[in-house]
């Protein structure tokens, strides 16, 4: 395992402590190998929890792996064999004789003899090696006295008797570090981010949802238009109402219409007219398309406005250069002259201004 991973383990461990799982901690401790946590050992051991004593030894170290480790595991059950023999629990004794210290005997045939045949005895103090044995309490913590050198003795708990120096809460600071660099790597960060999962990679998302689409893109057919124009002068006023009344309306006067009479038009747009700003040109090129399929935006709205409203083809216009701006208007800038005669086969009853395009005059009949 490499030195970041080693050291990813011990803030691990850190954090466990801290949160207080326990019995979490130690099974890290003893299936990771990399710290033996001889505080833990040392309640164990004093509590006479020999099961859990030699579970937890197992994560650093066999009976066979040298003769320190050997002497620790045969003390271990020792002391669990003479506890049980001073309950006077006799077949608690056979039972780790036989499967706890029999191993030891390949090793020490007269020492395993010896530990024998003090089931015989009525106490075990009587034997004189032992006739110091005192209550159990003090004999478990001078075995511990010896285990802890055997311990620092045996070189395979090298390193790990001592756990690193770290400041409180490691683990959390490096993971508050790594959040506030995501944050920082944001494209539209917030002051105050709300983090609710370690799991993914923070971002931040936008406090409106996405944005609303853009007025550019909306039909042109949705747009509204006045619902009666006024009348310029004293003649007869432009016809109001929807632009397909308009065209029926131009229809049946052409239908009604004679061949022998004509009609002259006049469509003037004079070179030095002044033309308000906001004023487009008649004729408008189409932007790029929008998403909408067969829906063309316009630069003016107007001017879509205007085709919907346009009669029957019984008027050309001409469109002229964009005039340069002068003072405002008077009577002589009234057109004076016809650009173009349409023969229609009807009187001229009115003329009218165009109404979207003041430059724009039209003339009517019947």
């Amino acid at each position: 395992m490499s030195s970041l991973s080693r050291e990813l383990v011990f803030l691990i461990l850190q954090f466990l402590e801290e949160e207080k799982f326990k019995e979490s901690v130690h099974r890290l401790e003893k299936e990771s190998g990399f710290f033996f946590n001889t505080k833990y050992f040392d309640e164990k051991v004093l509590a006479g929890e020999w099961d859990d004593v030699e579970t937890y030894l197992s994560g650093f170290t066999k009976v066979d792996d040298n003769r320190y480790s050997m002497k620790i595991f045969f003390e271990i059950r020792k002391q669990k064999y003479l506890e049980a023999l001073d309950r006077q629990e006799k077949a608690k004794a056979v039972e780790i004789l036989v499967q706890d210290l029999r191993v030891f005997s390949t090793f020490n045939e007269e020492l395993y003899k010896e530990i024998t045949q003090l089931l015989t005895l009525q106490n075990f103090r009587e034997n004189e090696q032992l006739s110091k044995y005192g209550d159990t309490k003090t004999a478990r913590g001078i075995m511990l006295g010896e285990l802890k050198k055997l311990i620092e003795a045996n070189p395979l708990f090298r390193d790990k008797l001592m756990f690193p120096t770290l400041r409180s809460s490691r683990l959390r600071t490096l993971i508050n570090q790594s959040l506030n660099w995501q944050h920082q790597l944001c494209k539209n960060p917030r002051p105050n981010p709300d983090i609710k999962t370690l799991f993914t990679d923070h971002t931040c998302t936008l406090p409106n949802g996405p944005l609303a689409p853009s007025a550019v893109n909306q039909p042109v057919t949705t747009l509204t238009k006045p619902a009666a124009y006024p009348s310029l002068g004293p003649h007869v006023p432009f016809p109001p109402g929807p632009a397909a009344a308009n065209a029926g309306a131009l229809a049946s006067w052409m239908a009604a219409a004679s061949g022998a009479s004509a009609v002259q038009a006049a469509v003037v747009t004079p070179a030095l007219m002044p033309q308000p700003q906001n004023q487009m040109s008649i004729l408008k090129r189409p932007r790029t398309p929008p998403a909408t399929p067969g829906i063309v935006d316009y630069q003016n709205p107007d001017h879509e406005l205007m085709k919907r409203l346009r009669p029957a083809p019984s008027v050309e216009e001409v469109t002229y250069p964009a005039p340069r701006q002068q003072a405002p208007w008077s009577l002589e800038d009234l057109p004076t002259k016809a650009a173009l005669a349409l023969h229609q086969g009807s009187t001229v009853t009115s003329m009218e201004f165009y109404p979207m395009q003041n430059t724009l005059l039209l003339g009517m009949g019947v």
